[in-house]
């Protein structure tokens, strides 16, 4: 399964590395080789994304000015921009600053200029020296798709402003989560090969933060660099020792065949089963749960209308309160299915949840 829910008839295909607990796409083609972003990408189309994505990139806004300490930036710049959802969140806490955006999809760059911001509609490379220099340049979850992720923040250097700052967000790897299981994600990175990644990209790291605790953006991490001319000490990121983790990642792949039949069990004897979500959770049931998907009659979200996995897609307001026959199965982060369980319940409706068994 890819970010963008497209299902690619290959295998998963992730290497550990005993050395250092790198995690690394290996023996099949990386996508971002390809022509995959530029014409097939469509991670915002799927029903209910701007219900989920808007307050996840509210929540990384929030984040990364506040990581940056103070800093009022005249310049940004959005490597990776989509359809400028996190350029319209970062304004907000940034309304005196320039946005400019980067992005290879055709379709999303064109959404974002037609959002008001220029952007290019290319992949981070030399071209970027079109659009100038930046105080602020960021990324958010895209360094672990690129093809030469060494490269990528070399370019993002040389477009720093005199006393500018990269800060980049990406999956922390440090702890195994459901990043490592999309396809076109080709590199896993704890807080250490963050750190390394950038010294040898003529980086100097020069902050480090885990994730706030807001429940869309906990598996992340977000590091600030800076060019070596810059004055400031170094943070000492967290270490983790690579064969615990890779006990722990093979734990987690196995929590998934674990998952598919406890959803099945636990979906016996009802009529219908409806999946509650259309997130990224619930396109990763949809690949590595294959006979519970199999069982899911529709999708249901919050206004729902459209398609999702190959399944319709319901509104939750359309459904009886109660009816012993139908049966929801929470598709929605495992930080929050505690939540939804409880408002489900309250209103007469049988749910699952299956947070327990996913390694966190």
């Amino acid at each position: 399964m890819t970010t963008a829910g497209r299902l690619v008839h290959e295998p998963l295909s992730k290497a550990h590395c005993r050395g250092c607990g790198l995690l690394q796409r290996v023996g099949m083609r990386h996508l971002a080789r390809t022509d995959f972003y530029e014409r097939q990408y469509s991670f915002y189309e799927r029903p209910g994304a701007a219900n989920y994505d808007r307050p996840r990139y509210a929540a990384m806004a929030r984040w990364i000015t506040d990581a940056i300490g103070g800093q009022e930036p005249v310049s940004v710049l959005d490597a990776g921009c989509g359809r400028g959802w996190m350029m319209a969140a970062m304004r907000k806490h940034l309304p005196g600053a320039r946005f400019d955006g980067i992005e290879p999809s055709e379709q999303e760059s064109e959404n974002a200029r037609r959002a008001g911001f220029p952007v290019i509609t290319a992949k981070v490379d030399e071209r970027l020296s079109l659009l100038g220099s930046y105080d602020l340049v960021y990324s958010t979850n895209v360094l672990e798709h690129t093809a030469n992720p060494r490269e990528f923040l070399q370019v993002l250097a040389g477009s720093l402003s005199d006393g500018g700052v990269l800060v980049i967000v990406c999956p922390d790897a440090a702890v195994p989560n459901a990043e490592f299981m999309f396809s076109d994600q080709n590199y896993s990175f704890t807080p250490e090969h963050l750190a390394a990644l950038g010294r040898q990209a003529g980086l100097v790291p020069r902050r480090w933060q885990a994730a706030p605790a807001v429940d869309s953006i906990r598996d992340k991490q977000l590091m600030v660099f800076s060019r070596p001319s810059a004055s400031g000490g170094e943070p000492d990121p967290p270490r983790v020792d690579p064969a615990a983790l890779y006990s722990l990642r093979c734990r987690y792949v196995a929590s998934y065949s674990e998952c598919s039949d406890y959803l099945v069990r636990s979906s016996e004897g009802f009529a219908r089963v409806l999946n509650f979500g259309t997130s990224t959770w619930s396109m990763l049931l949809a690949a590595y749960c294959p006979d519970y998907w199999a069982r899911v009659a529709a999708c249901v979200i919050d206004g729902g209308a459209g398609e999702f996995q190959g399944r319709p897609v319901v509104d939750f307001a359309s459904l009886a309160e109660a009816d012993e026959r139908l049966l929801l199965v929470l598709g929605v982060n495992p930080y929050s299915q505690d939540a939804f369980a409880r408002r489900l319940t309250a209103s007469g409706r049988s749910c699952v949840k299956w947070n327990h068994l996913i390694c966190r």
